[in-house]
């Protein structure tokens, strides 16, 4: 066993997180898989509330194998990255009709599944079953590569090769379980991406970057790009006379896949005119709601909401106070707003 996961078991006994709603002393490994897919790209503390939520809509894997798509997405909407939840009802229909409801332990069969990596796979096989198996979330890679002074981006695949390899390297073949979440838990609380709590590290006394203080250059930032591109779209919000809006849901690629949300266009009078007439040939423009910006990774969406009166509407609209769609962020804030 290595220095570092000595160094990480012997932390982890009286520090490490043991209290997380996805753990218990009896492995349940749907948890353990669908907190792992829910972690990719959030936070814990992002993650708790949604965790919850979605268990006690669906209590197990057959009862998300069963439930139809759109109850899926109405539990994971807002939580982003939303191909996520899609794979997640494909994995559990695959995990109960190829797999007799029983979820696989042998590694390449996880893998296999939608939406699960090498890592995932790993985290699902170690914490779920005590099975051997390294993992290089977020918190792994930042951990690793200030240890070992890593020099590159994760960008790089020589990168990425490397940090697998030390990944493999430290992973024990006992109590791996309580490796694999020491690990996680020192990057998430610990060696953080801005000033990491180095004083109170039981790495630090072999970490590299602490040793030569130079915590602040690992790991290594990808070249800067500059300033996040914009877009701007116009949401068109028609109302009809009982106050129901007209919802659509969009295609399952792109942004907000599967989700339900407003008619929208280019942000252009002409293309508003036209966008509307097409609609509904009665509908009236009543006003503009606030423009507001919503974040996204890759760029910058300016929302343009424009409230229109459409008489008549009937089909696929939908009464705004016992909505239980799946709506992107910024569909749902448009609705508690009207």
């Amino acid at each position: 066993m290595t220095e570092l996961a000595s160094d990480l078991l012997r932390w982890f006994k009286s520090n490490g997180r043991k209290n997380l709603p996805w753990q218990s002393s009896l492995p349940n490994v749907y948890h353990i898989w669908l907190s792992e897919v829910m972690l990719q790209q959030t936070q814990v503390v992002t993650v708790i509330d949604y965790f919850n939520q979605f268990v006690k809509t669906f209590p197990n894997l057959a009862s998300l194998a069963n439930a139809h798509e759109d109850q899926v997405m109405s539990k994971w909407a807002g939580l982003g990255y939303y191909s996520r939840a899609r794979n997640l009802h494909k994995t559990a229909k695959l995990v109960e009709s190829k797999h007799n409801g029983v979820f696989p332990k042998k590694y390449d069969e996880i893998v296999a599944l939608p939406g699960i990596g090498p890592s995932t796979a790993g985290a699902i096989l170690s914490l779920g079953s005590g099975i051997s198996a390294p993992i290089l979330d977020g918190n792994v890679k930042r951990t690793l590569s200030r240890y070992h002074k890593i020099e590159g981006h994760y960008s790089s695949s020589e990168v990425m090769k490397e940090l697998w390899r030390l990944a493999k390297h430290h992973t024990p073949r006992t109590n791996n379980a309580e490796y694999t979440q020491a690990i996680m838990d020192i990057g998430a609380t610990i060696c953080i991406p801005k000033n990491p709590l180095c004083e109170s590290c039981p790495l630090a006394s072999h970490c590299g970057a602490y040793l030569t203080k130079d915590q602040g250059a690992y790991p290594h930032k990808k070249n800067n790009t500059g300033k996040l591109p914009e877009k701007t779209v116009a949401f068109l919000i028609f109302k009809n006379e009982r106050q129901e809006v007209f919802l659509k849901k969009r295609p399952n690629k792109g942004i907000w896949g599967g989700l339900w949300s407003f008619e929208e266009c280019e942000d252009s009078n002409e293309a508003i005119r036209i966008k509307i007439s097409r609609h509904n040939n009665k509908a009236k423009i009543v006003r503009s709601l606030t423009k507001f910006k919503h974040p996204f990774t890759h760029f910058t969406l300016w929302v343009n909401p424009i409230l229109i009166d459409s008489p008549g509407g009937s089909a696929n609209y939908y009464a705004t106070d016992s909505l239980t769609l799946g709506t992107p962020a910024p569909v749902k804030k448009i609705l508690q707003e009207l």
